[in-house]
């Protein structure tokens, strides 16, 4: 996935792109998961060994087991922003998951990647993986660790996630109910301000290589 790994940003040069993406009127849910901290159409859950799927009612609170926990945060706003923790004294996965409808996103999956303005506060131990939930078993997950650690702790960015880049068997983009995951075993705390689809940029291809005739 060498192609998403050059698109990273600073979030310094996001300005116009975020302007436009949070001040956006009727924001399509399928294609908008969080914007400024806040859910659009959708839910979290979170997991553990104790309870793999606690719904929450808002946007704090923590796993069965006490693995991850989630809270807003301020951001450039009075909770525009959540942060993610995993506990590092449970050495067991924790799961932060977003769900509602199912979603069709099959026909942007070699031009759209899932982009997410994070800040890492307490780098990761072990793996740590984004998914995309299309009931279980079905799913597809991907290792970002390899990008974190071309970031530097304590700064915003935009992580680009080309959706064709998540591979399973009997992965299918036409039916994702859970269109954000994020996991890991270890010690690990993020910041998130923004959930969304974003057009790959021209002449990157995500995980798909240019055919030559």
């Amino acid at each position: 996935m060498g192609t998403s790994v050059k698109s990273l940003i600073s979030f310094a040069s996001l300005g116009v792109l975020l302007a436009s993406t949070v001040h956006a009127q009727n924001l399509n849910p399928n294609h908008f998961y969080m914007v400024k901290g806040e859910l659009i159409s959708r839910n979290i859950s979170l997991g553990d060994p104790s309870n793999w799927s606690t719904a929450l009612q808002g946007r704090e609170g923590k796993s069965a087991g006490g693995k991850v926990e989630v809270m807003p945060i301020d951001f450039k706003g009075k909770g525009d922003a959540i942060q993610i923790k995993w506990s590092p004294r449970k050495s067991v996965q924790g799961n932060f998951a977003l769900y509602g409808n199912p979603i069709d996103l099959s026909k942007y999956k070699n031009s759209a990647s899932l982009t997410i303005d994070m800040r890492v506060d307490v780098k990761p131990d072990k793996n740590v993986n984004i998914g995309l939930d299309c009931g279980y078993p079905c799913r597809a997950d991907l290792s970002i660790n390899r990008m974190i650690k071309l970031m530097p702790k304590g700064e915003w960015f935009s992580l680009p996630l080309p959706l064709n880049c998540f591979k399973g068997d009997n992965f299918d983009l036409s039916k994702i109910n859970g269109p954000f995951s994020i996991s890991t075993d270890g010690k690990f705390t993020v910041s998130i301000t923004n959930i969304r689809l974003e057009k790959l940029p021209a002449g990157d291809n995500g995980c798909t290589e240019d055919k030559k005739e």
